[in-house]
């Protein structure tokens, strides 16, 4: 059966600045093996980009969730995602010239997964993001944030930037997300490591060794993940925060090595990123002298908020959480969010609110 959780919170820094969540997502639960679920993000410089998305997260599921079936076909399908996106732009055409308002007040972005048993198939405009848990075990990037050489978004309304899909491999669970969760799952430090999602974190929000989503409830899993979001720091993210999880717990995946699923040596990426861009920015001072960096870090105690869920610690720009992994074949430390850039509260996109992860030397 596919269970389903989701979740969309107002960012600190648009609370601090009285600004509405401009985050949707939806759910169509279509029996027990078939789901579709959308995200989508207004953009910051959009004066009603919350109702945009919130057109295109309902409208696209709505028109998949009325003309999809098992019977049909992959290719069927996505053709049926590629008219649901078509469909989400005329609604928000539609209110712009109710309400007489420029069309680019109502710019997001939109991703949407259906998931057939184990078949993901899915569509995807701008820069939010699906990742799929395949049932060999590995976390893996589904699509690519789309922005411009200036880190501009590229919303809805550029067609020609839209991509459809059916992913290669077989899949257990799907994670949908706006950027400002998506990225927490691509720290910049270990962008160039030969596993550079976190894994760790991944596995928190969608394996069901970790959710017991089918024992505990739905409800429950998104409580617990609620309380996560909730205490990641504004200086990892303060944007809004959505993300949508779907698990077929029909289908358990395969286990990898334990190295797999190792916390990274965020200290010693640490060093090795800030030697790396002293040279690149002063390499005059060097001649391949070594470089030593400073790592003193500031910690904090982990407080315990429940049996399940403890407080973040900061930990040299870490923030570490926790969710107790209780099968006896998985790790049991700590998830952390780790590495990410924090958002640009300027509002200098195309419009999109944030720079994101600008790459490993970014300082």
């Amino acid at each position: 059966m596919i269970y389903a959780y989701g979740l969309s919170l107002d960012g600190t820094y648009h609370i601090k600045n009285e600004i509405v969540c401009q985050d949707a997502h939806a759910i169509e639960k279509c029996g027990d093996s078939l789901i579709i679920a959308a995200v989508a993000d207004g953009l910051g410089s959009a004066e009603h980009s919350e109702v945009g998305s919130r057109l295109a997260a309902d409208t696209s599921t709505a028109y998949c969730k009325a003309n999809i079936t098992q019977s049909r076909s992959p290719d069927e399908i996505l053709e049926v995602i590629n008219a649901s996106f078509t469909i989400a732009q005329r609604a928000i055409v539609k209110e712009a010239e109710t309400q007489s308002n420029p069309i680019e007040q109502y710019d997001t972005t939109l991703s949407l997964a259906v998931l057939i048993g184990d078949t993901l198939l899915y569509g995807h405009s701008g820069d939010s993001g699906i990742i799929a848990l395949t049932v060999d075990g590995l976390y893996e990037k589904v699509t690519e944030q789309q922005r411009d050489e200036d880190n501009r978004v590229f919303p809805l309304f550029f067609e020609d930037k839209w991509l459809f899909g059916q992913f290669d491999k077989k899949v257990c669970s799907v994670f949908l997300a706006t950027d400002g969760m998506l990225e927490t799952l691509f720290p910049f430090l270990i962008k160039n490591e030969p596993v550079n999602i976190h894994v760790k974190l991944a596995r928190f929000f969608m394996d069901n060794r970790s959710l017991r989503i089918d024992k505990n409830g739905e409800s429950k899993v998104k409580e617990r993940v609620e309380d996560f979001v909730n205490s990641i720091p504004d200086e990892q993210v303060n944007d809004d925060k959505t993300i949508v999880v779907l698990v077929n717990t029909a289908i358990e995946s395969t286990l990898q090595p334990d190295a797999y699923y190792q916390e990274p040596d965020w200290a010693e990426l640490k060093r090795k990123h800030d030697e790396e861009w002293k040279r690149l920015a002063y390499p005059h001072l060097f001649n391949d002298k070594d470089v030593k960096s400073n790592e003193d870090t500031p910690s904090a105690d982990v407080t315990e908020k429940n049996p399940d869920v403890e407080t973040p610690t900061q930990d040299d720009g870490q923030i570490k959480n926790t969710e107790d992994v209780k099968a006896s074949d998985t790790p049991t430390d700590t998830p952390i969010v780790s590495g990410t850039d924090n958002a640009d509260t300027n509002n200098t996109d195309h419009p999109k609110k944030k720079g994101g992860i600008m790459g490993l030397f970014k300082k």
